[in-house]
């Protein structure tokens, strides 16, 4: 069903690529901006029987914590706007692509980490909280 979304042009500037993750609402998928030309993050959120009051207010949240973040870890907000397609309506937030791998994308491939990297990981990890934390945003 997902790939249905593929060459849809959603807010007549971000055409779909492929999935990222997320069966159910939001979808996420990677995109690339017309405008730009650059590669971008789109999450939707379609009204379906699956969409729950919770869901759409966490949505709208995150789209409006990501709006006053900045942080190299963190993507940036970069659009947010009502979707309405063939496949449904409801919303969209599109952020910046941070090219990288999951951590069990990482675990899949056979990487072990050491007590070294957890604590790298950790350490990164606390510095996004202190950001989020400083923010108001947790």
């Amino acid at each position: 069903m997902m790939e249905q979304f593929i060459g849809q042009v959603l807010g007549d500037r971000y055409r779909i690529q492929s999935v990222l993750g997320g069966q159910i609402s939001p979808r996420t998928f990677l995109a690339k901006d017309l405008q730009t030309d650059s590669l971008v993050v789109v999450k939707l959120l379609l009204f379906s029987l699956d969409l729950t009051w919770e869901n759409l207010k966490l949505f709208e949240r995150e789209a409006e914590v990501l709006k006053f973040l900045e942080h190299p870890s963190i993507p940036q907000y970069l659009d947010y706007f009502d979707v309405e397609m063939e496949l449904g309506k409801g919303f969209a937030l599109v952020q910046t692509y941070i090219e990288a791998k999951s951590l069990s994308d990482w675990i899949q491939f056979g990487r072990t980490f050491s007590k070294v990297d957890i604590k790298a990981i950790a350490k990164e990890l606390l510095k996004i909280l202190v950001v989020l934390h400083s923010n108001g945003k947790i």
